[in-house]
């Protein structure tokens, strides 16, 4: 039977649309880069994520000055917080029966690939996917679309045939420029209507985005 409109697989993002660790992310920086700058708010730590860590603690400071220092200290608060982190509710649901449908799976994340394995392995998520594209894994970071091209690529699927769900606009803007259908989780904050336009559908909570997923990929295969 035949998934609805032709959708044959799905990457997710991490932090933010499988995993709830946006709090814990944003106030790591907050705290890592506050001894050198003005104290950021909420927003402009969130308009700096993308890519690995390096790159948004480089971002916030504005230069690379305190650079080493802020990068481990905003490390060293993600480790003494990652008890803390845990999937969104109907995470794991959701990718087990994609797993039982045989829908390939994805993830295309900013984080780094060894801090990405250690966190899906934690959760016990690591048998899941058949492909990650990490933050350095690439020269590029999203929204540049190359990552999610390489994914593409190794699935031999064209870009309308896959569904991205991600939380940030770069994942939005990444995915868009790629050519797939992008679900964006919004958490209640205010998207650029320009790239509101853009996504597929923008749901306020993973539930809401999970629900988009089961809709377009698991519909009339008995899910």
């Amino acid at each position: 039977m035949s998934r609805a409109r032709g959708y044959r697989g799905v990457v997710f993002d991490l932090d933010g649309t499988l995993v709830d660790s946006m709090s814990i992310v944003v106030a790591g920086l907050t705290a890592a880069v506050a001894p050198y700058r003005p104290r950021p708010s909420p927003e402009e730590v969130m308009a700096e994520l993308g890519g690995p860590s390096d790159a948004c603690v480089r971002r916030l400071l504005g230069s690379r000055k305190h650079l080493a220092a802020a990068l481990a200290a905003y490390l060293d608060f993600l480790r003494r917080h990652e008890e803390r982190i845990r999937p969104f509710r109907g995470a794991r649901r959701l990718l087990a029966d994609l797993s039982r449908a045989s829908v390939p799976l994805g993830i295309w994340t900013g984080r780094e690939r060894a801090s990405t394995l250690v966190r899906l392995e934690a959760l016990a998520l690591g048998g899941c996917f058949d492909v990650l594209v990490c933050g350095d894994d690439l020269r590029s970071h999203k929204p540049d679309p190359a990552g999610m091209r390489r994914i593409l690529r190794r699935w031999r699927l064209p870009p309308t045939a896959v569904v991205f769900v991600g939380d940030s606009d770069q994942d939005l803007a990444g995915g868009v420029a790629a050519g797939v259908a992008v679900v964006t989780i919004s958490h209640g904050r205010r998207i650029a209507p320009a790239l509101v336009r853009q996504a597929f559908a923008v749901e306020a909570t993973p539930a809401g985005a999970y629900a988009w997923v089961r809709k377009l990929v698991l519909a009339g295969r008995g899910d």
